[in-house]
C-alpha cells in the first residue's frame, strides 16, 4: 500500500486564483447604494474581484466575514466577483450584479443587546424581486451568457451559473 504525502510545517497549497481588492468595485457599488437609497447601518463592506473565476458556475457571493477578517480589515461582509467575468460586462449588467449582491447583506440592530448582528440574507426574500420589478431579468441572463461562453459551458448547462 503506498503512504499519502501530508503536509508538513511550511508547506504551501498551490492556487490559481488571484483576490484583489477593487475601487472600481467599490465606486459602482457607491452609486448603486444611493440610487436603490440602501442603508447597512454600521456595516462595511468589501469589493473584491477573484481571478480567473470563483468558479464556473458560480459569478458573485457575499458573505459575512469571519471575525478574523473584520479584525484586519474591518469589513463585516465581503462581495466577491469573478473577474474575467466582471471584466466582459457592461456598466448596467455591473450595477445589476451588485444590486443583487449589496441585497444579501442585512445587519440587523437588536435593542435588547444594543448591539448589530450581522446577517446574510437569503435571495428568496421578498426583496429581491424588486430587481426583477424594476429592472427585469435580462442582466441576469447576460451574466449566464458571459460565463458560458467564457468556461465553453455546454447550453444545458448554463442555467446553473448563479449569484
Amino acid at each position: 500500500m503506498e503512504e499519502k504525502e501530508a503536509l508538513k510545517p511550511g508547506d504551501t497549497i498551490a492556487s490559481n486564483k488571484q483576490l484583489m481588492e477593487s475601487p472600481e468595485v467599490q465606486k459602482i457599488a457607491e452609486t448603486v447604494i444611493e440610487r436603490e437609497n440602501l442603508d447597512f447601518g454600521p456595516a462595511s463592506i468589501g469589493y473584491f474581484l477573484v481571478y480567473p473565476n470563483l468558479s464556473k458556475y458560480k459569478a458573485a457571493k457575499c458573505k459575512k466575514a469571519s471575525r478574523e477578517v473584520q479584525y484586519y480589515s474591518g469589513n463585516n461582509y465581503l462581495i466577491e466577483i469573478s473577474g474575467e467575468m466582471w471584466d466582459m460586462l457592461d456598466q448596467k449588467t455591473r450595477e445589476m450584479v451588485l444590486f443583487h449582491q449589496l441585497l444579501h447583506v442585512d445587519p440587523v440592530y437588536k435593542a435588547k443587546n444594543q448591539e448589530w448582528k450581522m446577517k446574510v440574507r437569503k435571495p428568496d426574500f421578498s426583496d429581491f424581486y424588486e430587481i426583477n420589478d424594476k429592472y427585469g431579468n435580462d442582466w441576469y441572463k447576460t451574466v449566464q451568457a458571459t460565463v458560458s461562453s467564457l468556461y465553453d459551458l455546454d447550453p444545458k448547462r448554463e442555467s446553473k451559473v448563479s449569484l
